[in-house]
């Protein structure tokens, strides 16, 4: 067996897409433009031709040694996790593998299929390929992959361990996507930091929601059944249509009639009262909200609608208003892996943007849709209310509401300035940075007639937009309504005793969270009699270190996590501190541990009422 023939071997066993797409490389044209020289020392190295100008991606002196200086600028530290942006010809890579330890994660975004198609060819790479520590990314063959990566990366207490490295020559021949994927990890970052206030704000509720729709999603559907089955539609040239619930919507809902059957139109929670009360059945239903009211529902005809939610979609709303539900999202990272396993493809998780609107947007984009309107986007107090009327006793549609929110200024659609959150100015900033990321990607155009200007959106009449774009009839509705569940009855009854392991997995969890925090006590109380040396305190810490990282192994601790978010989060803000000694650290570790012990009842019940229970 060749290189190229073991280095493909090696990734079909890592992502059979990826290695199925450099397989289909069209040869003959990289070699026009991508060759293999020789160094000066007689290694060889990868330079890639663009404009006449030759751009070599490791030196041409000694690449070795290269490799070796490039990694002692980074401080290489136990829990760290590395984002890398390029791969070159491997050798940076095996180096950094070299220096790392099995606590280490490193994360490779390839930014070019076709030159690492060649590095295939002529360097063997299949130690790197098959190494455990280590994530490939290739943004051109699944470019929503990265959130699924990031989401089982990106945690609040390691985000201060987190590097990113930029191979030589990357940053200039690929200065787009270098930006994009360090926008995406740093976005992630900030989401958690979000996330810390929201889950701490919420409490219980969460990761209640959470296991509710780990065992109702076995019944259910999923959005990429719905992404395979329009398929055979061209999706980029046929309009979605989010319909948000800001106060502009009443001005212009009734033209959605005539879009109904020409477009996909995805209506919000908040929005549901006003579009259906209009008439207009929505192809698709958002909610998100852990604690959307009863009264966006209640007395209303929801008959043959059908649903999206998430891992928060509060349970009230699925078990009184929904039917069929087509799920998104990561709920567990055991659990995700399970229902990809039994689907035979990955289960989708769409990127996060906090508000309804945003999933919405990302249920579109996620669906092949490229013309988007946006619809009821005021992101603003237009004329001093906060939704459409359409919503009873709405919160907001009054004085005092409004100013006890923290409010801001924004530019209107029509030049003027109007009142803002901070909440609603972060979410428009949100859409604003998702445009200009992906700018050529989507046309956009906010027909809300209303509210705050979106930068990166046209601003038009929601008449002219459907005339020019929703042209021809297609049955977007009655194509998805017709999907059905893709587990078997037996499948189903499989996955639900396979989900009911985890009460025992928890009890396990406990019996060695109790051994680990009897040694840490043990040794806290050595380290302050200062009964040991110092060599005999570092084998500890490291005995110790390993029992914590097998703690965090087991996927149940994930699950532990969300019902401990307290204590997590005070890890995070304080056991990364460089100056920490190592008895503060095995303080701060104990404190954790603690604090799973005390979240590990709380899961155990609500494991008991939401999962084991018929």
């Amino acid at each position: 067996m060749g290189i190229f023939e073991k280095n493909i071997a090696a990734l079909k066993k890592k992502n059979e897409k990826i290695a199925g797409a450099v397989t289909n490389i069209d040869w003959n044209e990289a070699n026009q433009w991508i060759s293999v020289k020789t160094a000066s020392n007689g290694s060889e190295i990868v330079a890639v031709c663009i404009d006449n100008y030759e751009w070599y991606l490791n030196s041409r002196l000694n690449p070795e040694e290269a490799a070796d200086i490039y990694w002692e600028r980074y401080p290489i530290r136990l829990y760290g996790t590395y984002f890398v942006f390029g791969f070159g010809d491997g050798r940076h890579v095996r180096r950094l593998i070299e220096c790392c330890g099995d606590t280490n994660r490193i994360i490779i975004c390839v930014p070019d299929l076709v030159v690492f198609g060649v590095v295939c060819h002529y360097f063997d790479i299949e130690d790197l390929i098959q190494n455990q520590t280590l994530d490939f990314y290739f943004p051109e063959v699944a470019e929503g992959e990265v959130e699924n990566i990031l989401s089982g990366v990106i945690e609040y207490t390691k985000m201060k361990l987190i590097d990113f490295c930029i191979l030589p020559g990357y940053d200039v021949r690929y200065a787009d996507g270098c930006k994009k994927f360090i926008d995406s990890v740093i976005e992630k970052i900030q989401n958690e930091i979000v996330n810390k206030s929201t889950h701490l704000g919420f409490n219980r509720m969460i990761p209640r929601h959470v296991l509710f729709h780990m065992k109702k999603m076995i019944g259910q559907c999923n959005l990429e059944q719905v992404n395979q089955k329009l398929e055979k539609f061209e999706l980029k040239n046929i309009p979605a249509i989010i319909v948000s619930a800001g106060p502009s919507l009443d001005k212009n809902v009734g033209e959605l009639k005539r879009a109904q059957g020409k477009s996909f139109i995805i209506v919000v929670d908040a929005a549901l009262r006003t579009v259906l009360r209009n008439g207009i059945r929505p192809d698709m239903v958002c909610t998100i909200d852990p604690e959307s009211p009863d009264r966006f529902f209640e007395n209303l005809n929801l008959d043959g609608l059908l649903w999206s939610c998430s891992r928060i979609t509060r349970p009230d709303v699925i078990r009184q208003f929904a039917g069929k539900i087509f799920y998104n999202g990561y709920y567990w990272g055991k659990w995700n892996q399970r229902m990809s396993e039994e689907l035979g493809y990955m289960f989708p998780i769409l990127s996060v943007g906090g508000s309804v609107t945003s999933e919405a947007f990302q249920i579109a984009s996620y669906l092949g849709f490229r013309k988007i309107i946006l619809v009821g986007q005021d992101m603003a107090f237009t004329n001093g209310i906060s939704h459409t009327e359409g919503i009873e006793k709405a919160f907001g549609d009054n004085d005092e509401y409004i100013q006890s929110r923290t409010l801001m200024d924004v530019e209107g659609i029509d030049g003027k300035i109007l009142k803002t959150d901070f909440q609603m100015w972060c979410y428009k900033r949100w859409f604003e940075k998702l445009f200009m990321t992906n700018e050529g990607k989507y046309q956009i155009v906010n027909a809300t007639e209303g509210g705050a200007n979106i930068v990166g959106a046209q601003n038009r009449t929601l008449r002219e937009t459907i005339e020019e774009w929703c042209k021809d009839e297609i049955d977007i509705y009655g194509t998805i309504q017709k999907i059905e569940c893709p587990f078997s009855e037996n499948q189903q009854k499989k996955m639900l005793l396979q989900l009911k392991e985890v009460k025992k997995e928890l009890e396990k969890f406990e019996e060695i969270i109790k051994v680990v925090i009897v040694k840490q006590e043990d040794l806290l109380e050595q380290m302050q009699n200062s009964t040991q040396g110092k060599h005999d305190e570092a084998m500890q810490l490291r005995e110790l270190l390993e029992l914590n990282e097998k703690l965090r192994e087991m996927p149940v601790q994930e699950l532990v996590v969300l019902y401990a978010q307290e204590a997590e989060y005070q890890m995070g803000d304080e056991v990364f501190q460089e100056n920490l000694e190592p008895k503060d650290l095995v303080q701060k570790s104990t404190e954790l541990l603690r604090g799973y012990q005390k979240a590990i009842p709380l899961l155990r019940e609500d494991i008991e009422d939401y999962i084991m229970k018929d």
